[in-house]
């Protein structure tokens, strides 16, 4: 015998093909009509399912963002995604399937959240592009139910569009609500640090005032202003008492002329001490006139003073003197009128001088007053770098708080304007473009598809188990194989003998397969088309 595992085959050529194509015809064209078979039950027992569809769109904000800002950073397309996750929760969905009696069938056979899966899995949310007013482009998502009943799928995906429009619109107001809620308790305690920061800085400045930093320069100002008020009344007071010392002289003057009334040797002698003394009295006056004009070097000054120093010498000696009075010569009638005089001008010359002493003890009091009011504002000053930190703190924190409080307000008038914004329906919202549509042909399944796939993949099992059974087939089907593998001179070949009824009844045998196969084929076909068209009906 050969050994056929060590003898290779030999390559086909297009008559080999062609002799295996018409070999092995039936075993391609069998799985081919049973695959066409299969696939026309399996399509025509599935139940339609209908797909119900709607568009909506987002609306923009009709007022300018300029005027009105939004109070969320949230985007629409996110709070559709929100939206969607809401609608297609658990309680929403049970809602709907209770309200529109969906999956009667599956909810006998099936738990409630299996149900709830297929639905969630039967609502395909789509995002699209809308085009706006304005012309910009803005986001719009495509709604779908599916369902076997066309008229709930319309139903439900218009209850759906429904719920998400309201559902936008109650999801804006509440974020609004809840933005506008924050701002008024952050802005309460705004007011309340700023009111709190407000108390500490009165009671800083009540505290210490005077000292304030701000006030330093004020506070230096006015030390300055009594500094120049201290020099003032020291200029006053010397004047007041060069004034004294000349009302001194004048006094004694008039006392020795009272006394020099009575005799004529004392009169002269008085008269030329009176003499004396209205120059060194003139003189004086003329060194004070000049003092306000001149400096000490000067040379006229120089010399009025020395001559003064001559005159009171005089004075001094003339004062000295002893005169002696000769009574006899005295007249009372003529003395009485001159010491009248001189007694008037005592008496002049007391007034002025106590008037003098009374306004030296004001200038006194005033002295001191100043000298008092100088070491306040030197104390003052000498105590504003102790607080200057404390205080330059109350002042940040005083301004921070401020700010932050007045930026909650205004946050808190624009929030109140988004809110009425929303309420005028005003904002950004869900328009709906396209209602939810009435489905005429089933969406799935395709069964235009499921034919000739199902042929197809019939056919090329076909081809699959010819492949298989001509691998496995190791007999001679021609001369070629015998040339091949026998290695013989082939002289001639002897065609194969049977009974011609038994080859006529194996034909009928074959067809008769074939015919009934194929009619079995085509009942099983027409009764799976029928009975879907007679459920539908």
């Amino acid at each position: 015998m050969f050994d056929t595992a060590s003898v290779p085959r030999r390559s086909y050529d297009f008559e080999d093909y062609i002799d295996i194509l018409r070999r092995n015809l039936r075993w391609i064209l069998a799985p081919a009509f049973a695959g066409l078979v299969i696939a026309t039950v399996i399509a025509y027992s599935k139940e339609d399912k209908y797909i119900s569809s709607a568009s909506i769109r987002v609306v923009p904000q009709q007022v300018s963002p300029e005027v009105v800002r939004s109070l969320t950073t949230q985007d629409m397309a996110d709070r559709i995604n929100g939206m969607a996750q809401s609608i297609l929760s658990r309680a929403t969905l049970t809602s709907i399937i209770n309200n529109f009696g969906l999956y009667k069938g599956d909810l006998k056979k099936e738990p409630m959240e299996d149900v709830i899966d297929k639905m969630r899995g039967s609502i395909p949310i789509r995002p699209t592009e809308g085009i706006a007013a304005s012309g910009r482009t803005m986001p719009a998502m495509q709604i779908s139910f599916v369902y076997p009943d066309k008229y709930l799928a319309q139903k439900v995906c218009a209850d759906l569009v429904s719920r998400f429009i309201d559902a936008s619109s109650q999801g804006m107001n509440e974020s609004t609500q809840a933005v506008h809620s924050f701002i008024q308790d952050e802005l309460k305690q705004a007011k309340g640090q700023l009111d709190e920061l407000d108390q500490k800085l009165t009671d800083f400045r009540t505290k210490n005032a005077g000292r304030l930093p701000e006030e330093m320069q004020l506070n230096l100002q006015q030390m300055t202003a009594l500094e120049g008020r201290l020099g003032s009344i020291n200029e006053a007071l010397n004047r007041n008492t060069e004034q004294r010392m000349i009302l001194e002289s004048q006094l004694n003057m008039a006392k020795d002329r009272m006394a020099a009334v009575k005799s004529p040797q004392v009169m002269a002698h008085n008269n030329k001490v009176d003499e004396l003394n209205r120059q060194i009295e003139n003189l004086e006056l003329s060194i004070l006139s000049m003092r306000d004009r001149y400096t000490e070097d000067y040379p006229d000054l120089q010399a009025a003073r020395d001559r003064l120093a001559f005159l009171q010498k005089q004075r001094d000696a003339a004062t000295k003197e002893k005169v002696t009075a000769d009574n006899s010569s005295y007249d009372p009638a003529t003395a009485t009128p001159e010491r009248m005089s001189a007694q008037d001008q005592l008496t002049a010359l007391n007034t002025q001088m106590k008037a003098l002493t009374m306004e030296a003890a004001q200038y006194r009091r005033d002295m001191a007053a100043t000298n008092a009011a100088i070491r306040q504002f030197q104390n003052r000053l000498q105590g504003i770098p102790a607080g200057e930190k404390e205080y330059s703190d109350l002042l940040r924190d005083r301004d921070m708080a401020r700010a932050k409080y007045l930026e909650l307000a205004a946050n808190r008038a624009r929030s109140t304007m988004a809110i009425n914004l929303e309420q005028r329906r005003q904002g950004e919202t869900l328009e709906l473009i396209d209602p939810a549509s009435l489905p005429s042909e089933p969406f799935a399944p395709k069964r235009t598809t499921y034919l000739p796939m199902g042929a197809m993949i019939g056919l090329v099992l076909g081809v699959v188990i010819v492949a298989v059974r001509e691998m496995k087939d190791t007999s001679l089907k021609n001369l070629k194989d015998a040339r091949m593998y026998t290695q013989l001179n082939i002289l001639g070949s002897v065609p194969l003998l049977e009974n011609d009824v038994v080859v006529q009844r194996r034909k009928q045998m074959v067809w008769v397969g074939w015919t009934t196969a194929t009619l079995a084929g085509l009942a099983i076909m027409t009764a799976s088309v029928a009975r879907y068209y007679l459920a539908k009906g």
